[in-house]
């Protein structure tokens, strides 16, 4: 599992695509239970698919965008 000190680097294809699976599960959860994610959210979360952003560096998008919102 990735830790939040992990730095970004090219990604395995086999990394990719369990990034895009955690992604597409993590969306459909919120669908289900009735929330949906703002487009710069799921840009963010994107960014970090593709592996142009670290896992901290992710997080503190997100922690940036909610920030925002408040």
């Amino acid at each position: 599992m990735a830790s939040a000190t992990q730095p970004a680097a090219a990604l395995t294809p086999a990394e990719a695509a369990k990034r895009r699976r955690a992604l597409e599960s993590a969306i459909g959860s919120m669908r289900l239970s009735g929330i949906e994610l703002e487009r710069e959210e799921i840009a963010v979360m994107e960014r970090h698919v593709r592996g142009e952003t670290d896992l901290a560096t992710m997080h503190a998008e997100m922690d940036a965008l909610i920030e925002s919102d408040l």
